[in-house]
Parts: structure tokens; C-alpha cells; sequence
């Protein structure tokens, strides 16, 4: 069952590093469109896809400890990019 919700958490982050990547113009109305913005979407991006392969090769390992991991570390990154996200929509 975690298997399964890990793999579903990758596909989520997959998804989002798509968006992130090749169409930044979708988030773009929300900010100043400037090169820092789109670079902030780039990296993230970027980190997002890392975590969505890394959840692949969680998923095929199956350890609870490597998953709870996993998961802690992607929350993170999470809360990063929205507080990131945040700070430069108070811009």
C-alpha cells in the first residue's frame, strides 16, 4: 500500500516538474515575469524530477525507513518552493 503511494507521489511530482520546466508561463501571470522568476521555476523544477526518480527507486527498494525518508525530504522541498513561491508573489 505505501509502495503504491509512493509511486503515485512521484507521478505527482513528475507532473509538476513538467509544468515547472516547459510551461513556466502557466504560473507566470502571477508574478513580475523576469529572469530570476523563471529561474526559480527552472531549479525547482529540476529538484522536483530528481525526487520523482529517487520515489521511482524508493518504490522498487520497499523500505520503510528509506520511504519514510524519502518522504520527509520531498515535504521539505515542498515547503520550500512554497514559501519561495510566497515571499516573491509579496514582491
Amino acid at each position: 500500500m505505501i509502495r503504491i503511494l509512493v509511486i503515485l507521489f512521484a507521478l505527482v511530482l513528475l507532473f509538476l516538474s513538467y509544468i515547472l520546466l516547459k510551461k513556466p508561463h502557466l504560473l507566470t501571470p502571477l508574478l513580475a515575469s523576469n529572469k530570476e522568476d523563471l529561474s526559480f521555476f527552472n531549479t525547482y523544477g529540476q529538484l522536483y524530477f530528481v525526487f520523482a526518480i529517487l520515489g521511482f527507486i524508493t518504490a522498487i527498494v520497499n523500505l520503510k525507513t528509506i520511504i519514510l525518508l524519502y518522504i520527509f525530504l520531498a515535504l521539505i522541498l515542498a515547503a520550500l518552493f512554497s514559501l519561495k513561491l510566497a515571499k516573491s508573489l509579496n514582491k
